[in-house]
């Protein structure tokens, strides 16, 4: 119920993410009795193991992990709950204040916070990247910590750029998904893809996936640390599974059964009764 009681007060903070893993040897229908009864709505899964993570020797056992993935606290959660709640709440302060869909996710800035934020997918962040490229010149610690955002910007567009060329033959709407964010944020140097991604997009099939797919991204971002936000985004997925199916499209299509398959699995995780 201490669990219960601390993730509802955090459901709304999309900083947190409050997970529980049950190790003993109860079947499911006993966990989800367990958890209905104290009143458990966080994601609860069997015999979930973190690679790199501590491993109590007694249960109840509980770990903070920070924004950087370094473990901050561990602990009973139940005799040691109030140095639980303070480690949680140093950890969320100790957060960069960054936007959903920051490229530094994970970097922690400490001299150009006045342009981090900007530094979003789907923005375009050409003119910032130009500023991080003069402060490099200034020398000091501001300097190096401009050079590690430019590196970590050019390593997401690398990315991008390949997985984009990657898809171009099997994928295309996936490749026309990603290059709109691709183009948005940078979009100088995406100009030599817009030709032959423009040829892609005027397929109304290829179109249609890639839409299905740029709404499937949004969704997945939106919280659902309750039953009644996993309700919806269920409906959400249900009803683009049945738009998918009025396509008229060869089952044997590689593109479309990929986009078919993500829809499913959301559906799936966002299912009632799942934890």
């Amino acid at each position: 119920q201490h669990m219960a009681k601390l993730a509802k007060s955090y459901e709304k903070d999309s900083r947190v993410a409050i997970i529980g893993s049950h190790v003993q040897a109860r079947d499911e229908s006993g966990v989800l009795q367990v958890l209905k009864k104290n009143k458990c709505e966080y994601p609860v899964y069997q015999h979930l193991s973190v690679d790199g993570a501590p491993s109590g020797s007694g249960i109840p056992f509980a770990y903070v992990l920070n924004h950087k993935g370094e473990v901050v606290w561990q602990g009973n959660p139940y005799s040691q709950f109030k140095d639980l709640e303070s480690a949680i709440a140093s950890a969320v302060k100790a957060m960069p204040d960054l936007p959903l869909g920051s490229l530094l996710t994970g970097l922690d800035i400490q001299h150009c916070k006045d342009v981090a934020k900007r530094l979003v997918a789907g923005q375009n962040i050409e003119s910032v990247l130009r500023q991080l490229q003069t402060r490099t010149a200034r020398g000091g610690a501001a300097a190096t910590e401009a050079k590690a955002i430019l590196d970590r910007c050019t390593e997401w567009a690398d990315e991008m750029e390949a997985g984009i060329r990657d898809a171009l033959e099997t994928l295309p709407s996936k490749a026309v998904a990603d290059a709109q964010i691709y183009m948005r944020t940078v979009p100088k140097r995406a100009a030599s893809l817009k030709k032959e991604l423009a040829e892609l997009a005027k397929d109304p099939i290829v179109n249609k996936l890639a839409t299905s797919r740029a709404t499937l991204l949004k969704l997945s971002k939106i919280s659902a640390d309750t039953p009644n936000a996993r309700k919806k985004l269920y409906g959400q997925a249900k009803m683009q599974l049945r738009q998918l199916s009025t396509l008229a499209v060869d089952e044997a299509n590689e593109d479309y059964q990929d986009v078919k398959a993500l829809w499913e699995a959301f559906a799936e995780t966002m299912a009632p009764g799942k934890k």
